[in-house]
C-alpha cells in the first residue's frame, strides 16, 4: 500500500491537493490576488460588525497602516489597497 492509501486527516488532505496540482499549506497565496480597488475592494468577513485590518507600508514593511472596517460602511482605502467588511455567520457575543 502506499503512503495515500494510508493517510488520513490533515495528511490526506494535503497529498489529495498537491495530486490536483495546489498547495494547502501555501502562506504567500494572498500575494497573487489581485489588489483591491475603489470600485472592486477586497472583501473582509467577519462574524463581528467590525474587523481590524492591518496593511504594511508599500515602502517599508515594517510600518503597518491599521483601519476598522465596520459592517454597512462603504469601501476604506487601508494603505494603497481598498477594503470592504461583509458580515457572515451568527453575529455570536458582543
Amino acid at each position: 500500500m502506499t503512503d495515500f492509501e494510508h493517510s488520513t486527516g490533515l495528511y490526506r488532505a494535503e497529498l489529495e491537493s498537491l495530486a490536483s496540482g495546489k498547495d494547502i499549506f501555501d502562506h504567500y497565496d494572498f500575494t497573487r490576488a489581485p489588489k483591491g480597488t475603489k470600485d472592486a475592494p477586497c472583501v473582509v468577513t467577519s462574524e463581528m460588525e467590525y474587523r481590524v485590518v492591518g496593511v504594511t507600508d508599500p515602502d517599508d514593511d515594517s510600518i503597518v497602516i491599521w483601519g476598522r472596517l465596520e459592517e454597512g460602511k462603504g469601501p476604506m482605502l487601508i494603505g494603497d489597497e481598498w477594503f470592504v467588511h461583509k458580515r457572515v455567520g451568527g453575529g455570536g457575543a458582543h
